[in-house]
């Protein structure tokens, strides 16, 4: 990925080859997870494709355009769309495909494909951010940013229902003519953030039960802040559009960057009229002076997760 410079190429790469959150060893998700080796090896085999891409990427900024959208997750499935579609003897059936029993909607398979071993696959596609509001390791610990969003409620979701719909009568009603599920997987990465201490540190927990211990990992603080977390004096700042939260920050080295005081009066002046949560980036000067990104944290309103944001 340091290689690429195009953001949607970068976002391309992160979402292919980038760790799960889930635990794939885990006795519950045994053979329901898409598994990070799988994920690396694709990352791998398509790195001449990427940096292909990345000169000339004209042809993913097309597919994404044509599939406009605000939400991070439906940008996520846009790119795994793109993926699948590329991968050598991968067929993709459909996307989105609704299951509906007498008028209502059950649910829906996000995707369903032929991999290369001919198997009828069904992965359910998620890129999720959680912030740890109490001091403990389980999953109920871990909320979103809008406090009714938290990870073991989704993920019981995730395996308890959607990947259960395949399953149901309905669901195989909605399956085309002749096919018959023989794999169905999840498909979830995304960040957990933790909590900074006095000292200025995050530390991320390494046993979850259901997490990967690989997971991807930042922090998150609230707001007043009377300066951010850093791990080097040096440090700079840059606060993401929502849109842009999955692959590491890379920006040219003239880009414009926020020091302490600027960062800290830019979270002052939008608190003062907002709740909502701010996802800020600590960035680097590289060897080549251009700008990587060292740290990601949130900082969200004083009142979370009381409110609802």
């Amino acid at each position: 990925m340091d290689s690429l410079h195009d953001p949607l190429v970068r976002d391309l790469a992160w979402a292919i080859g980038s760790p799960g959150l889930l635990d794939e060893t885990w006795a519950a998700y045994s053979g329901r997870v898409v598994e990070d080796a799988w994920c690396r090896a694709q990352l791998k085999s398509c790195a001449q494709w990427l940096a292909a891409l990345d000169i000339d990427p004209g042809s993913l900024h097309d597919f994404i355009t044509q599939r406009p959208t605000r939400r991070l997750g439906l940008y996520f499935e846009s790119l795994i769309a793109f993926f699948l579609a590329y991968i050598p003897d991968t067929q993709i059936i459909a996307t989105n495909l609704q299951v509906q029993n007498a008028q209502r909607t059950l649910g829906e398979y996000d995707f369903l494909f032929r991999d290369i071993d001919g198997n009828i696959c069904h992965w359910e596609a998620a890129v999720k951010f959680y912030l740890q509001a109490e001091p403990l390791s389980e999953q109920h610990a871990f909320i979103g940013r809008a406090v009714r969003d938290r990870l073991d409620i989704k993920l019981d979701r995730v395996f308890q229902h959607q990947l259960q719909i395949g399953h149901t009568p309905a669901g195989r009603a909605a399956m085309p003519d002749g096919l018959v599920l023989k794999k169905t997987q999840a498909f979830i990465k995304g960040y957990l953030f933790y909590p900074v201490t006095q000292a200025g540190k995050y530390f991320p927990i390494t046993s979850i039960p259901g997490v990967s211990d690989n997971h991807l990992s930042g922090w998150w603080i609230h707001h007043p802040v009377g300066s951010m977390p850093q791990t080097t004096p040096t440090s700079c700042w840059i606060i993401l559009p929502r849109i842009c939260f999955l692959a590491p920050v890379r920006l040219e080295a003239e880009a414009s960057v926020m020091g302490q005081a600027e960062i800290c009066a830019a979270l002052n002046a939008h608190f003062a009229i907002s709740s909502e949560s701010v996802h800020v980036i600590e960035i680097q000067r590289d060897m080549d002076n251009s700008w990587r990104e060292a740290t990601r944290g949130f900082v969200m309103c004083s009142k979370w997760p009381v409110i609802d944001t």
